[in-house]
């Protein structure tokens, strides 16, 4: 997420308490021992200007960065809104948002290490951030974009906070309402950065301390890679759930929900009649299954603008999403995403000649299981 992208790409949609009662740390095709972490550590002596606004620029001092003498630290997208103070030698962010609930409570913030003039970056450097007590269900979480070096993600081991990671994103959710506890920090180590950008779901007044010197230390910590390809989540010890159930299917490295295609007329999101056959196997299926939780991803074919088709599939994505709810299953089982033309499954991309049926194949909307090891006990 240090990259600039948009908020579109970022939101995943988390709906209610997202994964409520599953602890899904993935430790995710991590191969081979753990070295030791390399990291600076940071430690915020003052404020030069901005305190208790949403752009404040903070002193900071480091034994072995001597050229980083501020972070300023900005809310940068919304919806919502926040504002940075000192807290002890770390930074605190205030939400200060209109709405409740993921993914409504969401701000961007960014981090960017300065040099004495007060506006140039340094050199890239490692960072850890530990942010204390992430609250939920349905309150708090944050997030950030797997392709933004980021080196691990950490929690205590065990944890009251579910990671989920769906490429290029990984995102720590609160799970159960803690009074400063160890067992709900979340750790986000990056390499090689002179800026970090954030994704802040927060209910207002909620706060997060931002900790660089690790006030906030974590004991038997798991170290959470992010997965490179898109897809759902396998833990280091369930890679594969064997022989699975026959209403599913497996596609590279997801474990999809068997449906045939679900169509949307152009240029709308509404569910067709001839859609609800393929909704209600959606939901007898969870209902058969009632642990597994789904990711529904929404795709288009490239004939529009990308910023179109991105909207056009996360409003798919919800649609399909609002009618299994409407269904009687939990909110709290589904999460959204909405694609656009960037996961073409052919060769039509903008620009090239394609039949109808080539263009079709990638207007799809698929049901992903993002807890397939729950499974295993059925």
């Amino acid at each position: 997420m240090v990259s600039n992208y948009s908020i579109t790409k970022m939101n995943l949609n988390l709906k209610s308490a997202l994964l409520f009662f599953y602890l899904i740390v993935g430790c995710l095709f991590f191969k081979g021992t753990l070295v030791a972490q390399n990291y600076e550590l940071v430690t915020i002596t003052g404020v030069a200007w901005g305190n208790n606004t949403n752009n404040t620029l903070f002193k900071a001092t480091s034994k072995t960065i001597p050229s980083l003498a501020y972070i300023r630290a900005q809310r940068i997208n919304g919806p919502q809104n926040g504002i940075f103070t000192q807290q002890g030698d770390d930074i605190r962010y205030i939400a200060i948002s209109t709405s409740s609930g993921i993914p409504s409570n969401l701000s961007r913030i960014r981090f960017s290490f300065l040099k004495s003039d007060k506006k140039t970056l340094i050199e890239g450097n490692n960072f850890r951030f530990i942010i204390n007590d992430i609250d939920g269900p349905n309150n708090e979480a944050l997030a950030t974009d797997c392709d933004a070096n980021l080196r691990y993600l950490g929690t205590a081991n065990p944890t009251n906070l579910i990671v989920a990671n769906l490429p290029p994103n990984i995102i720590a959710v609160g799970s159960v309402e803690e009074q400063d506890g160890p067992t709900s920090r979340v750790m986000f180590e990056f390499y090689d950065v002179s800026v970090v950008e954030l994704d802040n779901y927060a209910n207002n007044d909620y706060l997060k301390d931002f900790d660089m010197n690790n006030d906030y230390p974590i004991a038997s910590p798991i170290y959470v890679k992010c997965k490179t390809v898109s897809g759902s989540l396998y833990t280091q010890n369930s890679a594969s759930i064997g022989k699975e159930p026959t209403e599913f299917k497996k596609n590279n490295d997801n474990l999809l929900i068997k449906t045939n295609a679900i169509y949307f007329d152009l240029d709308k999101s509404e569910i067709r009649e001839d859609a609800t056959l393929e909704l209600e196997k959606v939901v007898g299926i969870m209902n058969k299954y009632s642990e597994i939780h789904i990711d529904i991803q929404s795709h288009t074919d490239s004939r529009a603008k990308d910023k179109y088709n991105m909207k056009l599939s996360n409003e798919r994505a919800k649609s399909s999403a609002n009618w299994i709810i409407e269904k009687g299953i939990d909110s709290a089982r589904i999460t959204t995403k909405g694609f656009g033309e960037t996961k073409l499954v052919n060769k039509c991309s903008n620009g090239v000649e394609c039949t109808e049926e080539e263009h079709q194949m990638n207007r799809r909307t698929e049901f992903v299981v993002i807890n397939p090891e729950v499974l295993k006990k059925q």
